[in-house]
């Protein structure tokens, strides 16, 4: 009897690294080099959820992992790909599909040295994949090239290999130097209090001016309201609730990225960044109230669209506030109105929707816009860069546009109802999720195809905010939280403490907490 049991099963193996790890760990140094990694593999551990992966291996900056269908590993990988480069780093990955040998829980054989191989052809921001791999997902609207036949190390026979170039969106450039380099100046050691940035602001706060205040020592009390309220987001259940002097927040008022969750709180004017762990207080901005669409935190600052009249003639201006000093660091002018436009940080760059429906690319880095698309929307204030595009959302007329930069080419979905876009994370990472506050319900659309599936019903009245994270949907609904599981549609209501209003809601993935804001009251019915 043998030692040990072997047995073979068809898998699609995908391996990814970080390109000239070994120079960056000495340019970053130990701690700065530890948060890099941890960062990264937070992306690649999230990737790995959305699209059914399952991790084999981790080893310093490498990660081996497995799927049952071959489109979900490219989709996965290209995911990567993208996301990563937020913190200026490009990643190489392989992927191939055949028999592996599994002994004892662990799987090798030649079809997972093929897929380590095919990876160490790849360069900087590249998905290679053998021609098996191409084969079994013809059809599925991947789109490869061809990169010739190679002899593989230690493997007997040549492959053909293909390079990935567009799996639902197409791949990025390598990063160029100064790009990584300004990227990476962001990665702190651990421990530094400064907030840690908001990569991608959905439906972003509000702000028209923004100058720096010291920290300040806000006090508790009995009488002092309740401001946050902390769930776990696997249980649901309430495990703390913060009080202090801040007030309570705007309806639809919090945002968490990357560890910080911020906050704005109307009556004091000012924009607050939390400890997305604890809910203290980091820092806070003394700021001026506007238009909800007219504001994005990303790239270390706040951005503010704003139009001004110069020589008789109405022009947009984009000021960039650094979010600790408060000091203006950029103003940028810009060529139309924005009076009804909106601006948004993600996808690497800051974006810019005009009045007019001109859509504007502005690198972080130079401070310079660099692409005008014409995308021909008619609905300018929602504004969504999210998984390689940019999303439009003209709910008055039941649309959704689907905005390429890559391509400058745009795809209307149309929608059943007057919804807005909630988020793409769900239990199999391809579902775009619409909340219709007014009938009270929860859409699922095929971003692909723009299918519609039959809508959830919500229980809670006057719905103001919602999130998706942590294999749920969660919704503000006044005096309760309303939870969606989207993989069984089970739905849940969370109730919340006396006095408290449930107006706004984030999620913080790092330590799997959902925070919800207190507004105190309902908002006013619309007009």
């Amino acid at each position: 009897m043998p030692r040990h049991a072997v047995r073979r099963r068809l898998a699609t193996v995908l391996f990814v690294d970080i390109v000239g790890s070994t120079a960056l760990a000495s340019e970053l140094g130990d701690a700065r080099w530890r948060e890099l990694l941890t960062r990264f593999r937070r992306i690649v551990r999230d990737e790995l959820k959305r699209n059914g992966g399952r991790e084999q291996d981790t080893a310093g900056d490498g990660f081996f992992a497995t799927f049952g269908e071959p489109a979900r590993a490219l989709a996965c990988a290209a995911a990567i790909v993208i996301e990563v480069q937020q913190l200026g780093v490009d990643v190489r990955a392989g992927v191939h599909t055949g028999e592996c040998e599994e002994i004892d829980g662990k799987l090798g054989g030649i079809a997972v040295h093929i897929g380590s191989r095919i990876m160490a052809l790849a360069g900087p921001a590249e998905v290679l994949t053998t021609g098996t791999v191409r084969d079994l997902v013809a059809g599925s609207g991947a789109s490869f090239e061809d990169r010739g036949i190679h002899d593989l190390k230690g493997v007997e026979g040549s492959r053909q290999v293909f390079s990935l170039r567009a799996v639902e969106t197409s791949l990025p450039e390598p990063l160029s130097p100064d790009e990584a380099a300004a990227r990476l100046a962001l990665i702190p050691a651990p421990g530094r209090r400064r907030p840690i940035r908001l990569a991608i602001a959905v439906a972003a706060l509000v702000v028209a001016a923004a100058v720096a205040v010291p920290l300040l020592a806000f006090g508790g009390g009995k009488a002092t309201p309740i401001s946050l309220i902390r769930l776990d987001g696997h249980s649901g259940r309430i495990v703390q609730t913060e009080r202090d002097a801040s007030g309570r927040g705007n309806w639809d008022s919090l945002r968490s990225e990357g560890g910080t969750l911020w906050q704005y709180v109307s009556q004091k004017h000012q924009l607050l960044a939390r400890d997305g762990r604890t809910g203290d207080l980091v820092h806070a901005l003394s700021v001026h109230i506007r238009c909800a669409c007219q504001v994005a935190l990303g790239f270390g600052s706040v951005w503010l669209i704003g139009d001004r009249l110069v020589k008789d003639a109405i022009t947009g201006t984009l000021t960039r506030i650094d979010d600790v000093s408060g000091r203006v660091v950029k103003r940028i002018t810009l060529d139309g109105s924005t009076e009804e436009g909106t601006v948004a940080a993600g996808n690497g760059a800051v974006w810019v929707l005009e009045s007019s429906g001109s859509l504007l690319r502005i690198d972080p880095i130079s401070n310079r816009v660099t692409h005008t698309y014409a995308t021909n929307a008619v609905e300018t204030n929602t504004l969504v860069p999210l998984a390689g595009y940019d999303w439009i959302c003209e709910c008055i007329i039941n649309k959704i546009l689907r905005f390429d930069p890559r391509t400058g080419h745009s795809r209307t979905f149309k929608i059943p109802t007057q919804a807005y876009l909630v988020g793409m994370d769900s239990s199999n990472g391809r579902t775009l999720w619409l909340l219709d506050p007014k009938n009270k319900t929860l859409t699922a659309v095929d971003p692909t195809t723009g299918e519609a599936q039959a809508p959830l019903g919500l229980s809670g009245d006057q719905i103001v905010a919602a999130v998706v994270a942590f294999g749920s949907m969660w919704a503000t609904a006044g005096n309760v939280i309303d939870r969606v599981d989207l993989k069984t549609s089970a739905r849940s209501t969370i109730a919340m403490p006396k006095g408290v209003w449930a107006g706004s809601i984030a999620a913080d993935p790092a330590s799997g907490a959902i925070w919800v804001g207190n507004s105190g009251h309902a908002p006013p019915p619309p007009r």
